[in-house]
């Protein structure tokens, strides 16, 4: 199944995803999908993020205020999928736009926005401090993203990101393993990834990189404890295969 399909995605939604373990990747996925069946789309983020990688020739904007707005709204007139940041940062970064930005671009002409609201220093789980995540006005779907590979893993910066705000949410120790338990108390506490998810927008979990039996086996008993704390809908798959979610879980 397409992630479209699995996050019952439509024209006009702005999509922020946020967490670990796939956020990037998951962003692109779902642009080219859109892409495919017509859709204008703009990729963007409210944070700092590595580049999205774009095909030849499409277009990366930068600026800020009604000046970017114009260029997205101009350069969707001959393309389909577009980049817009705030700047360029060191090492091959895109800088965040503030969180009013975004909803401006599905009146430029985007049938759809998808916009990295979060970071994860690459690690497959975190917990947000304070300020984080930085989730778009307007979001009409929130998906928090974890990787399948944190579970069993100690609780340490090795393994995951802010893990002095996992202990703080989800009560356990530094030390000591992540467990499914862990992930669906971070999600869910109201200083987790409940923050700050505007009113009415979907909040469809995500669990990345669920590639073997025995993946599938640990991301289904994390989308039943999601499931049981109020979660409706729960997608299970891998951005890297060719039909990224196996698996959806509804509740």
């Amino acid at each position: 199944m397409k992630l479209m399909d699995a996050f019952q995605v439509r024209g006009g939604d702005l999509v922020a995803l946020v967490g670990a373990g796939g956020k990037s990747s998951a962003m692109s996925v779902l642009g080219e999908e859109a892409v495919k069946i017509g859709f204008r789309v703009v990729l963007t983020t409210t944070t700092k993020i590595y580049l999205p990688p774009v095909k030849a020739g499409r277009p990366v904007l930068m600026g800020g205020g009604r000046e970017i707005v114009d260029r997205v709204r101009l350069a969707l007139r001959d393309w389909p999928l577009v980049v817009a940041g705030a700047g360029a940062g060191e090492g091959n970064k895109l800088l965040g736009m503030n969180r009013e930005m975004p909803e401006l671009f599905l009146g430029a002409g985007a049938d759809l926005v998808l916009v990295e609201a979060d970071g994860a220093a690459g690690r497959p789980f975190k917990a947000p401090r304070e300020g984080e995540p930085v989730i778009p006005r307007g979001a009409t779907a929130v998906v928090p993203v974890v990787g399948i590979d944190c579970l069993g893993l100690p609780l340490s910066a090795d393994h995951v990101h802010r893990p002095e705000m996992v202990t703080l949410l989800a009560g356990i120790k530094p030390g000591q393993t992540v467990t499914p338990a862990t992930v669906a108390r971070v999600l869910f506490h109201p200083g987790g990834y409940r923050k700050e998810v505007p009113p009415g927008s979907r909040w469809i979990p995500f669990i990345n990189k669920v590639l073997t039996p025995a993946d599938l086996a640990r991301a289904r008993e994390l989308a039943d404890l999601l499931g049981r704390g109020g979660a409706k809908r729960v997608v299970i798959g891998s951005t890297l295969a060719e039909d990224p979610a196996s698996e959806v879980a509804v509740f």
